[in-house]
């Protein structure tokens, strides 16, 4: 069986393989490269992909209010 490549999470670019990314939980749908500046509403709120890239750097979750629930990475799921 060949193993398909995992795409990097969007905001934390951990390859993790889930709808919401257990690293900085956030949800893949409707978040995009060409609209980091785009608030998308559901599921992820008010947090645009910019805001939660920044938010990841300096919380290590996509919204501060996540940070509580996030989980560390692990060695398969590096960039």
């Amino acid at each position: 069986m060949i193993q398909q490549p995992l795409n990097g999470c969007p905001c934390c670019g951990y390859r993790t393989g889930c709808t919401t990314c257990p690293v900085c939980v956030l949800n893949r749908c409707g978040h995009r490269d060409t609209d980091t500046g785009a608030v998308t509403g559901r599921p992820n709120g008010e947090v645009s992909l910019r805001d939660a890239r920044r938010n990841f750097s300096i919380y290590r979750a996509s919204h501060r209010r996540y940070r509580d629930v996030v989980r560390p990475s692990r060695s398969d799921e590096l960039p």
